[in-house]
């Protein structure tokens, strides 16, 4: 019994004697909770706002394909190359090259259709040479070169704008130069002819400001007469060009 009273004076020395070290310690409780009611009164508070700020900065981040742009497209052309002198066919023949198009464009949207305009140069050193001698004509080289145009496009957008399917008609020129040898005379000739073309592509969105682009389009060049050669007798010369492209599309201001 001693010892148990012993302990329990010692007991209230220690918390302060008289319930004086209870309300100490209840006074500190007092405190720490009113610190985690104001800390959970400010994270309830600056939570959502962080998350709202979080998700406003994602917005920013939204696909368009609105806007101008810049592209450069690397393509391979194929053309079923035919040339007729006179009543000779000189060569019918299939032929190709790589190329590259440099380009530059606008489009605008309403909904999800989408409507766009683009100019555009590009390069493509296709050429035919004659594999053997075709009466009249000894040596022949034709070179389809540098072309320059405009396209429209139409199309629309999904996946959140992130993807972009359109056709295309174009209008433009290209060059064609040449060179031949007939009844041991030679001629050299350098032209720009107007084409049209047909195609269609699509634009994939890596970024905001940056997309994937694959295109295919069909060149027609119609017959030439008398323009590469002139005033020497007739001519017909097709070149309906068919080119893949691949390339990356700039959109700086998205």
């Amino acid at each position: 019994m001693f010892k148990l009273a012993e302990i329990d004076n010692q007991i209230r020395t220690a918390s302060g004697r008289d319930g004086h070290g209870s309300a100490c310690m209840s006074a500190r409780l007092d405190r720490l909770t009113g610190l985690a009611s104001i800390a959970a009164i400010c994270i309830a508070t600056l939570l959502p706002g962080a998350l709202d700020a979080h998700a406003g900065g994602y917005e920013t981040r939204r696909y368009s394909m609105e806007g101008t742009y810049f592209g450069v497209l690397g393509q391979y052309s194929h053309a079923n190359a035919q040339f007729v002198w006179d009543t000779a066919t000189i060569f019918d023949k299939d032929t190709g090259n790589w190329g590259v198009s440099g380009l530059a464009g606008h489009g605008w949207k309403s909904g999800s259709f989408y409507f766009g305009g683009e100019i555009f140069v590009d390069y493509a050193n296709i050429k035919n040479v004659l594999a053997q001698t075709v009466n009249p004509v000894s040596q022949l080289t034709l070179e389809r070169k540098v072309g320059a145009g405009a396209n429209l496009l139409a199309g629309v957008t999904a996946f959140d704008d992130r993807m972009l399917t359109y056709g295309l008609v174009g209008v433009g020129a290209t060059n064609f130069s040449g060179s031949i040898t007939v009844s041991n005379a030679s001629l050299k000739g350098d032209v720009w002819y107007p084409v049209l073309s047909l195609g269609a592509g699509a634009d994939w969105a890596m970024t905001p400001s940056l997309s994937v682009r694959l295109q295919g389009k069909h060149t027609f060049y119609y017959d030439v007469s008398d323009r590469i050669f002139p005033d020497q007798t007739s001519q017909s010369y097709d070149f309906d060009t068919t080119s893949v492209s691949v390339g990356l599309i700039w959109r700086p201001w998205n």
